[in-house]
């Protein structure tokens, strides 16, 4: 069982046209009003929004209704609303594209509850003059950083989010910043072919360099002996017999 509170601040804002600003009319080019005493307070802080957030659209459709809030440069930014068949809420949660909270439009069940009927199906839009919030309830917030991610088949991936190397790709921290190493995995394929099921291609490794077996790994390790080598960058190639050749390119170190 909800409860309100907060009751006179309520009742005395039924009086006005807060929370939006005392210049909205409040009527749309269709003759469509919002009663002053919808709301009796809200809060709407999208990201990236600018001065003169609005509302810009109430649907009734598919069983939902939803209230949109616009911004004048970018169109609408947030929304939120409530399911016909799930009890009818007090306070209308927003949520911009990204899914983040994007502000909270205070009311009562009874008084959304009634809304359906008011509206019909479809959609009433409102322009800035008619509907735009007061500026104490509109708080633009700045657009910084990264807020998502944007999936190839269009759908988008906010909140915690999980970055996962894979098949030789490294991922660190570095100064507040990703870095991404890529190393490659000599194995990746053989993987691949495990997890699918498939029959693994022939592999032919190396069984000795200079007659030195690898580890019990089957990997050889390849270090520096020294740091007062001169040479320094090492080359691994192979010839047209197919020999491995290890060698050290590169000028001298000076000093």
């Amino acid at each position: 069982m909800s409860e309100l509170i907060a009751t006179q601040w309520r009742n005395n804002n039924e009086r006005v046209k807060y929370p939006f600003g005392d210049d909205a009319t409040l009527t749309n080019d269709d003759g469509i009003t919002i009663n002053e005493d919808l709301f009796d307070d809200a809060r709407v802080y999208p990201v990236g929004g600018s001065v003169g957030l609005y509302l810009s659209r109430i649907t009734v459709t598919d069983g939902a209704l939803t209230f949109y809030v616009a911004d004048p440069v970018t169109g609408d930014i947030a929304s939120g609303g409530f399911q016909f068949d799930a009890p009818t809420p007090d306070n209308i949660a927003l949520r911009d594209s990204y899914g983040r909270p994007a502000g909270i439009l205070v009311s009562s069940a009874q008084k959304l509850g009634a809304l359906p009927n008011v509206y019909g199906e479809g959609e009433v839009v409102f322009s800035r003059a008619q509907t735009e919030f007061a500026g104490s309830v509109a708080i633009p917030q700045p657009q910084l950083g990264v807020r998502g991610l944007l999936l190839d088949d269009g759908n988008i991936v906010s909140n915690d989010i999980f970055l996962v190397g894979t098949d030789g790709i490294v991922l660190s921290e570095e100064d507040g910043a990703i870095r991404v190493d890529i190393i490659g995995d000599p194995y990746a394929l053989l993987k691949a072919c495990e997890s699918e099921g498939l029959e693994l291609p022939g592999f032919c490794g190396l069984r000795t360099i200079n007659y030195i077996p690898p580890d019990g790994k089957g990997d050889f390790k390849l270090t520096i002996g020294g740091n007062l080598a001169a040479d320094n960058v090492l080359r691994v190639e192979q010839d047209e017999d197919g020999n491995l050749k290890i060698k050290a390119v590169g000028g001298s170190l000076s000093v």
